[in-house]
């Protein structure tokens, strides 16, 4: 898989993007008709988000997201093309954004698995803002060596995700944001919040970092646009009148979060990543695949 991942990163940073992209999009459209794994998950979770949607809309939305996510492939693949030219075009931050970043010396930065996550630490670091994001360990050493390689760079440092909070906080107090993507289950470990309309476990990591730090919490999107640049944007999560009880401030926050990831979700259905098992388990005891 490494040399593999390593072949085909080379050859998409030869390739002119546009017709990368248009790659992308191929490989998505056979992994839709041809590679069935999460797919049912996919599409209870978008009947759970939208239900008054026709089946057809469902899918129509589900195979645009296969299309998407084939890009944002792509594109993560030519990330060292991208760093080494310090290529700020394909990633536009407003100057509202870059204000607001450089107001603070650290701090903590949440998003989601929508549009292009990968991108918001490598493009922060071409912007001389610190940055150090909190990634899975992969099982192979090398696939894993080889996805932080492509993510890291000068500004940029990667944090295991079983790395510690003493050490996440430690980069925080040195001026770097700490990326944090909190939108997947935590399960029994997280805070309960509603999403569209149902309880899911939310982690309860940037909040904590912030009761103990006192470090702002900015929510960063990176979103894919229709002339196939992104636009990275940052807004501050309101952290006024938070509860007194520190498992409360969490719960709270967490929900403020995911009530702003619910109205990006609903703008860009597309380039949210739906194959994770987002709510409550009841709701996929009928579906066979993992």
């Amino acid at each position: 898989m490494f040399f593999f991942l390593t072949i085909l990163s080379n050859i998409f940073q030869i390739l002119p993007r546009f017709f990368s992209l248009r790659i992308g999009r191929s490989i998505g459209l056979m992994m839709y008709y041809f590679y069935p794994k999460r797919k049912d998950i996919a599409i209870k979770n978008i009947e759970i988000a939208f239900p008054s949607k026709t089946l057809t809309l469902k899918h129509t939305i589900l195979k645009s997201c296969y299309k998407h996510y084939g890009m944002v492939l792509v594109d993560f693949l030519r990330l060292p093309k991208i760093k080494k030219k310090k290529d700020k075009k394909i990633v536009n931050i407003p100057i509202e954004s870059i204000n607001l970043l450089k107001k603070y010396n650290g701090g903590i930065i949440l998003s989601a698995h929508i549009g292009n996550w990968e991108y918001i630490g490598p493009s922060l670091g071409i912007n001389n803002i610190k940055c150090a994001g909190v990634a899975q360990v992969q099982h192979n050493s090398k696939s894993n060596n080889f996805f932080n390689t492509l993510r890291s760079s000068k500004n940029v440092k990667i944090i295991p995700i079983n790395a510690g909070s003493k050490i996440m906080i430690n980069y925080i107090k040195q001026g770097y944001f700490l990326g944090l993507i909190s939108d997947q289950n935590a399960g029994k470990k997280g805070s309960e919040a509603i999403f569209f309309n149902k309880t899911i476990s939310t982690p309860k990591g940037a909040a904590a970092f912030h009761l103990k730090t006192h470090s702002p919490i900015l929510l960063g999107f990176c979103i894919l646009h229709k002339d196939l640049n992104y636009e990275l944007s940052f807004q501050k999560l309101n952290l006024k009148g938070l509860p007194k009880n520190s498992d409360e401030a969490i719960i709270e926050i967490n929900q403020r979060f995911t009530s702003l990831l619910e109205n990006m979700v609903c703008k860009y259905p597309e380039q949210y990543f739906w194959f994770h098992k987002k709510w409550n388990h009841d709701n996929y005891k009928k579906i066979n695949n993992n």
